[in-house]
């Protein structure tokens, strides 16, 4: 289709269509002297481009194609390179040049020269400078005189380069064309080329699970290209033949990992790296050890040297100890197929032999950076996922199953009821109910203050409670590296704190008429307000973590509960406005009754619109418990 700059009249737009089609179908002699021509050497655009027209996005018709039966080059040995298209269409102009792999345009060098080969019924000139000067020949090359669908060269190094790339534009018409196109790498023989490639295999076979092999995949009786996760192994003549894979969500550099565990926690494990490199087109299997906190920057030295040292992706056979690996990146899938000796304690003590060890599996994936997992977050979709029960590798089961983490979905429960229930109903009998029940007490206690009392003990018991629990399980405080995941622990603490505080500020207070009485009230209102309004987001942070397992829907019902709330807090101040004048007048004659006969008893007259309040509270501690059930019982099933 062709790219039309926008802002044309009618006629103009239809005549640009209709050049538009001659230029893609037919190849006349004003597309081929047309004044767009390929290139400039600093970016490989072309020049004389009309305004408002850029590169094409869609993949190019015209590819690069090196030699397949060549993967690396030698000094003065000719390479064949070929421009072509893939579907029979043509291009007038282009430009092709040979530059160190990653050099960034605008400042490579042209590498080698080119030979033609046939066709010598055009000129090709040369574009750009040489790297070696005293090398004769054409660096880069290019022409401009008629379409063609194919041509082929020889590319001649003068020496090694280091790994190297040919980049090409390609010229259809003056609006219609590819910028930078590359073809695939060519590796310096002189270095040595990778062993492993990203390249094309079958699909993890899940019929033979439980069978020929052992599985762990997720979700259960998934088959490959489906699975979360997935990892089989099965007894080779000198290992164990591993296959893992999975979901990276990313298009570049990303990678899966197995972990194998004493537990279900990361840490001191035994892990297998499956990373893709894009930059080289790679996909590679690393083994190692992850440190206490799983941090990747601070791998074992038999991942980190391999990554990040070898930066020619070149690495050993891990002294024979990873045997044979192979591995592919497609539609964010990726997967690796390799066998580990089962002795790997004599290659680093760190590690553990595989024979006879039932270890938990711990999965997880990502983006990396540069074939390097990045450090991983605490989100469900971040968070390493481990096993529920221990694998046998010496055995063929099919596992599956994710570990739950009860300290935390206790943790999670309790300060639910905490907040959505207890709290709620505490603040609403404090708010809008002092004036209901003017008579009634219990032990000598307004009902209002009674409810609210026992709302907020019980607010007071639950959070300390579910405190103790995480700190538990996260052996004290946990710093967690993303937004909004480390500020859930930080407010965490200043609730804490703030419950903490307010039974003495309750206890502390002077009786009614103190001049100070004032002063307790607003401080208990200050940090009340704070634990309240900071509780419920924090909430909605933590049910997004991953050991917590809550389902992305559950937040929607609490979403609910919240707007729910709002509505009543809403509907009850309304209702407070309206009916403040007539409890002003009942009041007012009750004050004027008990000064004109003292002696007598004059009960406090109940307040207008009680029936609706009442309603109201009724109203909202159903819904509130309802809710408080439904989101207990999927936190702790989930």
């Amino acid at each position: 289709m062709k790219t039309i700059p926008l802002g044309l009249s009618g006629s103009t737009f239809w005549s640009t269509f209709l050049v538009a089609v001659l230029l893609n179908v037919v190849p006349t002699e004003s597309a081929v002297n047309g004044k767009t021509q390929c290139c400039r050497c600093d970016n490989m655009r072309p020049t004389y481009v009309p305004g408002n027209v850029e590169p094409q996005s869609a993949p190019s018709p015209f590819k690069i194609i090196v030699n397949r039966d060549i993967n690396a080059y030698t000094a003065n040995i000719s390479v064949p390179v070929t421009l072509t298209s893939i579907d029979g269409q043509t291009f007038r102009s282009f430009m092709l040049v040979a530059h160190k792999l990653h050099e960034k345009h605008g400042s490579f060098k042209a590498l080698g020269r080119f030979e033609l080969v046939g066709n010598t019924d055009y000129d090709i000139k040369q574009d750009c400078n040489h790297q070696e000067k005293s090398f004769s020949g054409f660096a880069a090359v290019s022409h401009t005189r008629k379409q063609v669908r194919s041509l082929r060269f020889n590319w001649i190094p003068a020496t090694n380069y280091g790994h190297i790339e040919f980049r090409a534009s390609f010229v259809q018409n003056d609006t219609r064309f590819w910028v930078r196109e590359k073809s695939r790498i060519l590796y310096d023989s002189a270095l040595g080329i990778p062993r492993q490639k990203n390249i094309y295999t079958p699909p993890i076979n899940t019929d033979e699970c439980g069978k020929t092999k052992g599985c762990f995949r997720e979700p259960k009786g998934c088959i490959e290209p489906q699975c979360y996760y997935i990892l089989t192994w099965q007894d080779s003549t000198h290992g164990i033949a591993f296959e893992l894979g999975g979901l990276t969500g990313g298009d570049t550099d990303s990678y899966v990992a197995a972990a194998l565990s004493d537990d279900t926690y990361v840490g001191d494990d035994t892990v297998f790296i499956c990373a893709h490199i894009d930059e080289y087109d790679s996909t590679e299997v690393y083994f190692g050890k992850h440190n206490d906190e799983y941090e990747t920057s601070k791998i074992d030295k038999y991942i980190s040297a391999l990554i990040k040292g070898r930066k020619d992706r070149i690495k050993p056979l891990y002294n024979n100890y990873l045997l044979k690996e192979q591995g592919s990146f497609r539609d964010k899938r990726l997967q690796c197929r390799f066998t580990v000796s089962t002795h790997l304690k004599s290659l680093s003590s760190k590690l553990k032999n595989l024979g006879g060890w039932h270890p938990h599996i711990i999965m997880s994936h990502g983006l990396a950076s540069d074939g390097e997992p990045r450090p991983m977050g605490v989100g469900y979709d971040e968070f390493p996922h481990a096993s529920d029960d221990e694998v046998r590798l010496d055995k063929n089961r099919d596992y599956s199953g994710l570990a739950s983490y009860p300290l935390v979905k206790a943790h999670g429960c309790l300060m639910i009821i905490a907040w959505v229930l207890f709290s709620s109903v505490g603040f609403l009998l404090a708010k809008y109910y002092q004036p209901m029940w003017p008579e009634k007490r219990v032990y000598d206690r307004k009902y209002w203050f009674a409810g609210h009392f026992k709302a907020m003990t019980m607010v007071f018991i639950l959070v300390v409670i579910a405190v103790i629990l995480i700190f538990i399980e996260a052996d004290g405080y946990t710093y967690a590296r993303d937004l909004p995941y480390r500020a859930h622990p930080i407010l965490g603490i200043i609730i804490f704190v703030c419950v903490l505080i307010l039974p003495f500020i309750a206890l502390l207070r002077p009786g009614k008429g103190h001049d100070c009485r004032n002063v307790f009230n607003w401080l208990y209102w200050i940090f009340a307000t704070i634990a309240n309004v900071l509780a419920i987001p924090n909430i909605f942070i933590g049910m997004n973590f991953g050991k917590a397992a809550v389902p992305w829907w559950a937040t929607w019902i609490l979403v609910f509960w919240v707007i729910f709330h709002i509505i009543v807090e809403i509907t009850l101040e309304i209702h407070q406005c309206v009916t403040h004048k007539k409890n002003k007048e009942k009041r007012k004659k009750h004050e004027l009754l008990k000064r004109d006969y003292p002696k007598q008893h004059h009960p406090v007259p109940e307040p207008a619109g009680r029936r609706f309040k009442r309603f109201m509270l009724l109203l909202h501690f159903a819904v509130t418990i309802l809710i408080t059930l439904i989101m207990v019982i999927i936190i702790a099933v989930s």
